[in-house]
């Protein structure tokens, strides 16, 4: 794996970077993306790319943990509290498209296949993963979560079949997409509950 570069991330630079390796990724692909146009991108030297990431292969890497944080957070401020009363699907889920649509080289980004490297390959699913379970604890009452997880299961790919779908199809508003998710999981909660 390459090196990673000892900086500060508030250095100058490194956010324009990550905005820049985050638009030509999720336009093009990874391997399809050089790091001289990340720079001329970003108005920014190639050296001073290597100086912040050390490698395209890092800046990557940071572009997808960086993404994966913003999505669960937004996620996380739209839900209630652990252990907080009130609903916590349709407002999650709702918060999780309306990121996506609002960012949408990140949405590009995710419904995209990862890199032909197998580190990379790696470090996308474990991403990936690590964003599933921040969400599926987010989304699911704890109690639903340990007592029902086949369903936290089909919701978790309903959430993730739609916003894939919904990318191709922006005319239909996000809460006609958020209706059909909770539809699934209505559906769901009453076939497997039996």
């Amino acid at each position: 794996m390459p090196r990673r570069a000892r900086i500060r991330p508030d250095e100058p630079g490194h956010e324009k970077l990550l905005d820049a390796a985050r638009e030509l990724f999720g336009e093009q692909g990874y391997d399809a993306t050089s790091i001289a146009e990340i720079g001329v991108r970003a108005g920014i030297a190639k050296s001073v790319l290597y100086h912040h990431f050390g490698s395209k292969a890092a800046l990557y890497e940071a572009v997808i943990e960086a993404d994966g944080r913003a999505l669960v957070e937004a996620v996380a401020a739209a839900v209630p509290p652990p252990g907080g009363a009130g609903a916590r699907l349709r407002p999650g889920v709702d918060a999780y498209l309306r990121f996506l649509s609002e960012h949408p080289a990140t949405w590009r980004l995710v419904l995209r296949d990862p890199p032909r490297d197998p580190e990379l390959q790696r470090a996308h699913e474990a991403v990936a993963r690590d964003v599933s379970a921040a969400l599926r604890g987010l989304l699911a009452h704890p109690g639903k979560a340990k007592a029902k997880p086949q369903l936290v299961d089909l919701v978790a790919l309903a959430v993730r079949v739609y916003a894939a779908w919904w990318h191709d199809h922006r005319q239909v508003p996000r809460e006609h997409v958020v209706e059909a998710i909770g539809d699934v999981a209505a559906a769901g909660a009453r076939r497997l509950g039996r």
